[in-house]
């Protein structure tokens, strides 16, 4: 398990990059196919093409810079910081993902998309509403639900594909 738990964190690697890149066309998709309103799209989470400093990631960090020493961060900062937190969380999950996966197979199953769709559940769709840093997905535009949990699925099928690559070469 240690050793899928390391391919997992390199996995996520390219797998958090892809999906940070992919977001901003699935965002454009959704909002096409389900437009929001001008307003919802100043909720958090709903619009990292047009306020990524309004990201849970960016959110986060704000929060923890004024709790630890009063620091008030600017939106460029937001932005930076939410970057280093996404591919934290990214290789978080990923060595979580990579440690079951090479216990438990059937966690690779759907080619990981089923497990990037499970930690949209378990992020967006339960602990940052928990935490009151976004509302709950019922509450925002069905665009923000799709485009995130598609990328998401997105990244959990990065991760599998990258976990396939590297657990053949990483001795």
């Amino acid at each position: 398990m240690l050793r899928g738990a390391v391919v997992g964190a390199l996995a996520s690697l390219p797998a958090s990059y892809v999906k940070a890149v992919t977001e901003p066309a699935l965002q454009r998709t959704a909002e096409r196919v389900v437009p929001p309103q001008t307003w919802q799209k100043r909720l958090v989470g709903t619009d990292p093409s047009g306020h990524p400093e309004n990201m849970p990631p960016a959110v986060v960090a704000a929060e923890v810079a004024e709790l630890r020493d009063g620091t008030v961060l600017d939106p460029a900062q937001k932005v930076r910081a939410s970057r280093a937190i996404h591919y934290v969380f990214g290789a978080v999950a990923g060595t979580l993902y990579g440690a079951l996966a090479a216990r438990f197979p059937v966690v690779t199953r759907g080619a990981g998309a089923p497990a990037g769709i499970a930690l949209y559940a378990g992020t967006h769709g339960t602990s940052l509403p928990a935490a009151g840093i976004q509302e709950p997905p019922w509450t925002l535009p069905a665009s923000a639900v799709i485009w995130e949990t598609a990328s998401h699925a997105v990244y959990g099928v990065a991760l599998e594909l990258s976990r396939r690559v590297l657990d053949r070469v990483v001795p």
